[in-house]
């Protein structure tokens, strides 16, 4: 028996007891967004900035609601709590809402938020291998900049992975060559005491942890270059890692660009070192 509780427009109802309307534009278009945030001790972790993308999202594509976010952060503390969760993750989502059969917008649409909370997974890995995609991100599409939830680009790319690529994450380009992002997460490396990282103008999806490491970069005087950047410049680094909300810095120990372009990293670096304790000091 499914005892999970969601939270669905204003109220906590059992996951096996929610109604979905076919006329979803969420279901039928992948008209929406979302967010993942991590849970820590039963609370949201950076709530704020994951809420405040969001709502830059949903203006930007015209999708309304009066949702107020220190509502649903509160109504999400609860949700862990109803679900026993203390330590794990919560899903955020956001669809236009029931809306008639084409692309026409509706003229009213009554959005559907949506939060579900989650128990840790087992570590899935404990070595991260970088293996070039043969998808790519549309740099000139402005959706790459948010969480849209038709992530099918991702998902091919995991697909990809699964068929036997040599590595467990995915390093994809844009559509112009440049390096855009890993596939579940930000990307940086370190050479000769500088951090870089795509900019976001090569399809990179502004990562609230990717801007929490910049500006620790900028607190604790650590050069950065953000900029265009072709995949091999990577094997020449001293470090790589990835980010995001869940597994915050962690490095990479290799990348494969095919064609026996392949380097090795060491897992540890001291500049990356000082922003994963600056980044648990923060909390």
């Amino acid at each position: 028996m499914n005892d999970e509780m969601v939270w669905l427009n204003g109220q906590f109802v059992a996951a096996d007891k929610v109604y979905w309307p076919l006329d979803d534009r969420g279901l039928a278009l992948g008209d929406g967004l979302f967010e993942t945030v991590r849970l820590a001790s039963g609370k949201p972790r950076l709530f704020g900035a994951h809420w405040a993308r969001l709502q830059y999202a949903a203006k930007a594509l015209a999708i309304g609601g009066s949702f107020a976010g220190e509502q649903v952060e509160t109504n999400l503390i609860e949700l862990a709590r109803q679900n026993n969760i203390k330590d794990g993750s919560a899903r955020i989502l956001l669809s236009r809402g029931q809306g008639p059969r084409g692309l026409d917008l509706p003229t009213k649409a009554d959005p559907y938020l949506v939060l579900r909370t989650f128990a840790p997974r087992p570590p899935a890995r404990t070595t991260t291998k970088l293996a070039l995609s043969t998808v790519r991100r549309c740099a000139s599409n402005p959706l790459s900049q948010y969480k849209t939830i038709s992530h099918l680009d991702m998902v091919m790319s995991r697909q990809w992975l699964m068929d036997g690529a040599k590595g467990n994450e995915s390093l994809l380009l844009d559509t112009r060559g440049y390096v855009s992002c890993a596939g579940v997460a930000n990307l940086f490396w370190i050479k000769d005491g500088v951090v870089f990282t795509p900019s976001l103008s090569c399809a990179s999806l502004p990562g609230t942890t990717r801007a929490r490491v910049l500006r620790a970069c900028q607190m604790l005087d650590i050069p950065v270059r953000s900029g265009a950047f072709y995949p091999k410049i990577m094997l020449r680094a001293d470090c790589i890692f990835i980010t995001n909300a869940l597994i915050g810095l962690q490095a990479v120990r290799a990348v494969d660009l095919g064609y026996g372009n392949r380097s090795k990293f060491v897992g540890k670096h001291p500049i990356l070192q000082q922003l994963q304790n600056h980044e648990r000091a923060m909390g």
